[in-house]
């Protein structure tokens, strides 16, 4: 599973820094959902489809317990400036990654229904769409876990990179869908899948908003570049 080795949390102090390591445990799951989700159609693999759905039930626990966590920061801490910006955001970082995480499972579920395998060309297209999903998401969750905008900025440019490919790949979908319409429904489905590799980008993006919100709480550029070493998704 892709999770992070190490973090900066001495960019936050006590409960918000946990907080932040704990956004950033989830979004490794998340990211492993993801990527396996999207192998399970391309592969066509039951086994994996179903290791997705029960993976969920962790990632909605996740949403669940930071979502009382942050309600208990709030109420104690009563944080103000930075620290309020920074927890409002990281609120959002966890919808952010729970709507990704659903999207994940619809792909999932799509494999479990066996309602018809993509041929080999919609495979490379869900392959090739599905690894810039993951790697958006990637970078995303790299710029959240070092509070790093400089990357954080790359992933808002790079989700267009995304949409433009993801509009090319439905573009040939619907060529071979009109080419033999006995493979219409598979075509659809795929389309489906295609749509919600895309909004994993835009949660991808929409996480990396939040980084750029919270940037007054990074470090010294220096001392920021000295310890993300540390902090890689492997």
């Amino acid at each position: 599973m892709d999770m992070l080795e190490g973090h900066i949390s001495k960019a936050f102090d006590g409960a918000l820094a946990g907080l932040h390591i704990r956004i950033v445990e989830m979004g490794g799951l998340v990211l492993e959902q993801v990527r396996e989700a999207a192998q399970a159609y391309t592969e066509w693999r039951v086994d994996s489809a179903e290791r997705v759905l029960q993976r969920e039930m962790k990632v909605n626990a996740y949403d669940a317990s930071l979502d009382e966590e942050q309600l208990t920061l709030l109420a104690r801490r009563q944080p103000v400036a930075g620290d309020l910006r920074a927890t409002i955001a990281m609120s959002k970082a966890v919808g952010e990654l729970e709507r990704a995480g659903d999207e994940a499972k619809k792909i999932a579920r799509n494999v479990l229904a066996q309602g018809g395998r993509p041929g080999p060309a919609t495979s490379r297209d869900v392959r090739h769409i599905g690894q810039l999903a993951v790697s958006l998401l990637r970078a995303s969750l790299e710029a959240f876990d070092r509070l790093d905008t400089s990357l954080a900025l790359e992933v808002i440019t790079q989700d267009e990179d995304l949409d433009l490919e993801y509009k090319a790949g439905l573009r040939r979908l619907l060529t071979r869908a009109m080419e033999d319409p006995r493979h219409f429904d598979v075509t659809l489905e795929a389309a489906f899948v295609l749509k919600s590799l895309e909004r994993v980008g835009d949660h991808a993006r929409n996480l990396a908003r939040q980084v750029c919100s919270m940037g007054g709480h990074s470090r010294p550029t220096d001392d920021l570049t000295a310890t993300s070493r540390a902090s890689r998704l492997t």
